[in-house]
């Protein structure tokens, strides 16, 4: 019965970083490719006008805002799955999980000290 559970849960720890690691290796290619819209501005003898790019550049800031809002989500699923794989009695299981896990949803609960912690004002 472990084994099935094991086995049940081993495509889910796999999947879980590698949509993690997606989405950061999104949020680079993005930050490259405003580097060099900003880069192509500045090239000399482009005549490129002052605000070329400008329009790309505000969208795909927005998208790289939902990209970093997706990848806080996915994170706190792992969490949650973390608090699931605990709960399956997996928790000193190694699921070949090399990659730093968040902690689960009841101990996450207890850490006031979280670092990223956002702070919203004004």
């Amino acid at each position: 019965m472990l084994n099935q559970r094991i086995e049940a849960a081993r495509p889910i720890a796999e999947k879980v970083h590698e949509v993690e690691k997606s989405l950061n290796l999104t949020m680079v290619q993005m930050g490259e490719l405003m580097s060099n819209i900003a880069s192509a501005r500045l090239a000399p003898g482009t005549r490129f006008s002052l605000t070329a790019g400008m329009d790309a550049s505000e969208k795909l800031i927005a998208a790289a805002a939902k990209t970093a809002s997706s990848y806080r989500e996915v994170v706190e699923a792992h969490g949650h799955l973390a608090t699931d794989r605990d709960d399956a009695g997996l928790r000193a299981v190694s699921l070949g999980d090399v990659f730093e896990c968040p902690p689960s949803q009841a101990s996450a609960a207890d850490d006031v000290s979280r670092p990223l912690h956002v702070v919203k004002s004004a």
